[in-house]
């Protein structure tokens, strides 16, 4: 039996690297109103962690989509990531430290959940030349802007496209100043080259017993800049045919086992590898590791949606806010803070 918590604001607590971390309002938010959102992977006699009663809008979700789970505190902790943050909320809600991460496993959670992995993994792979920079001095971001290139600024930790700007169209010296506040808060900034971009997707894995196997791909919907807007909901076949391309097929096995020297030694449960395919002078290229993300993904639940509903056309899975229920889509769960869950047909 799991106990299940969604905290998509753990990232961002990663990047604090406190327990006492406060999130924004908006992510807050979020957080209630997807606290249900385990029970579209949970299985018979899990629980799921709630911060307010939510007994209704679970029967509801059993009844309409025959979901298992239900609101209560007991199980193995299963968070939608790890952090000290992630950690505290367990304990306030009365799991005993033995279920629980030791201090050494949170900070390894944190270093290996760093922007910096995604070179660690390139190097690995043999393509080094696609890997960004760590950077810890605002003037080496001066020197990088200088030749003249676009970028991308990255804050080490962030999620959902947060903590991420283009140097497109901005004044140098509004770039370094936005540089330097990222490395006063995180300690660095990943400055990367900008591509030309044509699809975002991402390879899905689970780590477990000392090794990392591909667990199918997922393929999203993101804004210039990062910003996610949603996931694809469609057989595996169809998500394939949208990638379109056999190099990101023939590279997964060079890609489980960067992973399972680099990650299966600290870190069990599912994560995502970040890619892309990008223009390079007319041809299509393969950018194999934008980034690693050491948690949960939108990209698992996608997975699971297409399983449970099979729906008969593409859909975009993703977070309406309206400030009530939404005007269209099928809503997966029931609106709460603003925001609902939808899918919504292609």
């Amino acid at each position: 039996m799991r106990l299940h918590l969604f905290n998509p604001e753990n990232d961002l607590a990663l990047g604090a690297g406190c327990a006492n971390y406060t999130p924004p309002p908006r992510v807050a938010a979020l957080s209630r109103a997807g606290s249900l959102m385990p029970m579209w992977w949970a299985d018979d006699g899990d629980m799921i962690l709630v911060s307010e009663p939510m007994d209704d809008d679970a029967g509801w979700l059993r009844h309409e989509y025959g979901l298992c789970g239900v609101p209560g505190c007991s199980g193995k902790p299963a968070p939608w990531g790890w952090s000290a943050y992630a950690r505290r909320r367990f304990r306030q809600a009365g799991v005993g430290d033995e279920l629980l991460l030791a201090d050494g496993d949170i900070e390894r959670m944190r270093f290996l959940s760093h922007r910096r992995t995604s070179v660690v993994v390139l190097d690995a792979l043999g393509m080094k030349d696609l890997a960004g920079e760590e950077v810890t001095d605002a003037g080496r971001v001066a020197e990088l802007v200088g030749e003249g290139c676009a970028l991308f600024l990255k804050s080490p930790w962030s999620c959902s496209g947060r903590g991420v700007f283009g140097s497109r169209g901005i004044q140098p010296e509004v770039i370094c100043s936005k540089a330097e506040g990222i490395i006063h808060r995180q300690g660095s900034v990943m400055v990367e080259r900008e591509y030309d971009k044509i699809v975002d997707f991402a390879a899905l894995f689970r780590s477990h017993d000392g090794v990392v196997e591909f667990a199918g791909w997922s393929v999203f919907e993101a804004a210039r800049y990062g910003a996610y807007a949603g996931n694809i909901v469609a057989p595996q076949s169809e998500l394939l045919d949208r990638i379109a391309s056999r190099d990101a097929v023939r590279i997964i096995p060079a890609v489980e086992e960067a992973l399972t020297r680099v990650v299966a030694p600290h870190y069990t449960g599912p994560l995502g590898v970040d890619m892309m395919i990008y223009d390079d002078g007319g041809q299509r290229r393969l950018h194999p590791c934008i980034e690693l993300n050491l948690r949960m993904t939108m990209g698992f639940v996608a997975m699971e949606v297409q399983r449970r509903l099979s729906p008969s056309r593409p859909g975009l899975l993703g977070w309406d806010y309206t400030g009530g229920r939404p005007s269209a889509g099928l809503v997966l769960l029931p609106p709460r803070d603003g925001f609902a869950l939808t899918l919504k047909a292609l």
